[in-house]
């Protein structure tokens, strides 16, 4: 028999970012004594999640002993930060005895383009593994939603504002970004199943798509035409100080222009089979966050701490999306929202 026992108090790292604030969001809708640790326990989003019941502590993950206090008495750490992080996490799990260990890693990890970023991933995931404690890996894709996803929310508002945008190369090659709402349902059911213990999984989108496709899509949905601007790989490689502002884009370097050639496809069948994983479709998705209903608060409305404990497991974010959209719902990456899968 599949246990589907969903611990009742957990530490959440990074979760004052783009989705550990959602997943921490929907852990005390379920009922569950939620921890945070952040550097900056004032700021907005950490006094919202305070307000919601959370428990807010000031620390560091790279300082392993900063960890100690917020974990006393925790049955699970769920880590949104980079796994770069994960030695003194792990160090942090021993010392108070917590066994179970939930990362986020990043599709970043199958890239074919050497770069120090990959080679974080890689090692980080290796590090993970190499324990004795009840790990789960869970590698998404290019994540999406609200304001703060740092990653199509750049693109959404240059075709806004310009109605063309450049693109390196053809834009034929593929990717297959994630909703961020299941991500978090991801991550719910790696918590509920002891089957997902000792496993990594990679999460994307139901299907991938070109760049030209997808930027398609979100102009088809924001009903405006877009002029997509191909740059040649050798101008963007020749030029990369050009270039970013030009794609509007921070951080844009060498790598970024080569890893954008690579198709991002991926097999994400561990994760049908292991946690029922199903993604929304691309444009329901992009629906969502173009006319703001993928925000934080449209989804998870504030509520008080008094109320806190009243949903149950079965609580479901899918049909408040039904409501909105006014039709029957389907079943349902890092701290600082680097763009790990570009």
């Amino acid at each position: 028999m599949i246990s589907t026992y969903l611990p009742r108090t957990i530490l959440v790292l990074g979760g004052t970012g783009h989705t550990g604030e959602r997943l921490c969001r929907r852990l005390v809708r379920n009922g569950v004594d939620v921890r945070v640790l952040t550097r900056a326990p004032d700021s907005p989003v950490a006094r919202a999640l305070a307000a919601e019941g959370c428990t807010v502590f000031e620390g560091d993950t790279t300082r392993r002993w900063l960890l100690w206090e917020a974990l006393e008495g925790c049955e699970a750490v769920v880590s949104c930060c980079h796994i770069r992080h994960a030695e003194p996490v792990l160090q942090a799990c021993y010392r108070c005895g917590v066994e179970r260990l939930i990362c986020m890693s990043s599709t970043r990890r199958f890239s074919r383009v050497e770069s120090d970023s990959v080679n974080e991933v890689l090692a980080g995931e290796a590090t993970v593994m190499d324990t004795n404690l009840e790990w789960t890996v869970v590698r998404p894709s290019m994540i999406f939603g609200g304001e703060r996803d740092g990653n199509l929310t750049r693109m959404v508002h240059w075709i806004r504002r310009h109605r063309w945008i450049p693109i390196v190369g053809a834009g034929k090659t593929l990717v297959q970004p994630v909703f961020v709402e299941d991500v978090v349902s991801c991550i719910m059911e790696c918590l509920r199943r002891s089957g997902a213990r000792r496993r990594a999984y990679t999460i994307a989108g139901p299907a991938p798509m070109t760049w030209r496709e997808m930027i398609g899509t979100i102009a088809e949905e924001m009903n405006l035409a877009v002029r997509i601007v191909p740059v040649p790989v050798g101008a963007a490689l020749a030029g990369v100080k050009l270039l970013k502002p030009l794609a509007a884009w921070k951080g844009v370097t060498r790598n970024t222009v080569l890893r954008m050639q690579e198709d991002k496809s991926f097999d994400v069948s561990d994760a049908e089979e292991g946690l029922h994983f199903e993604a929304r479709s691309f444009r329901d998705a992009i629906r969502l966050k173009i006319d703001g209903a993928a925000e934080v608060d449209a989804i998870y409305p504030p509520i008080s701490p008094a109320d806190s404990g009243g949903e149950s497991d079965s609580w479901s974010v899918e049909d408040h999306f039904a409501d909105m959209m006014g039709e029957a719902g389907d079943d349902d990456a890092f701290e600082e929202d680097r763009n790990m899968s570009i």
